[in-house]
């Protein structure tokens, strides 16, 4: 127990780093009485973590919504690149970096404009309804593109952007959130 504390502590007080420590322990034979020791540790956490897991209904709704949350990051990811079956058939290892930054500027992109555009609508939003359509934005999620046209020409000219949506980005920073006054009873 002690040399678990020492542990700790050198962890936290950053003499040591958890990747040297992990070197070190890979290193024990797995009869080493610290080894044993974390991993007995390691164990009752796990227990205690699946015992308020199975019990805590909260706690598995927040979890499973995480979950739902990084399914839909990686539809998302699948949606934008969608050309050779979501591979890269580059052979050099720059040109794959090139192609998955390219893919990552562009979720980048959507994301970013959905999150102006749900800010945009919550400033529009009539002061009593404002709280409701935060609350809506704060269950959801901007990793979205079922909205989006991700397939066919887009055309970025000046005139084909004369009737787009502009995002006054001034007023989103300077806009200072009310919370609703809530009635007297």
């Amino acid at each position: 127990m002690e040399t678990i504390l020492r542990l700790i502590v050198s962890l936290k007080q950053k003499h040591v780093t958890a990747s040297t420590v992990l070197r070190r322990l890979n290193s024990y034979s797995q009869h080493h009485p610290v080894y044993l020791a974390l991993r007995e540790l390691g164990r009752a956490v796990r227990t205690e973590f699946l015992l308020r897991y199975m019990d805590d209904q909260d706690l598995r709704k927040r979890i499973d919504d995480q979950l739902d949350k990084l399914e839909s990051t990686h539809s998302f990811a699948r949606a934008v690149f969608y050309g050779q079956n979501g591979q890269i058939p580059y052979a050099g290892k720059e040109e794959q970096q090139l192609a998955d930054a390219c893919k990552r500027l562009v979720q980048n992109v959507i994301v970013c404009w959905n999150c102006l555009y749900l800010n945009q609508y919550l400033l529009q939003a009539p002061a009593a309804e404002r709280q409701a359509v935060a609350d809506a934005i704060a269950a959801s999620s901007p990793v979205s593109w079922q909205h989006l046209n991700l397939h066919g020409e887009f055309d970025f000219s000046d005139e084909a952007l004369k009737d787009s949506l502009r995002f006054d980005v001034e007023a989103l920073f300077a806009f200072q959130w009310e919370p609703p006054v809530a009635p007297l009873v």
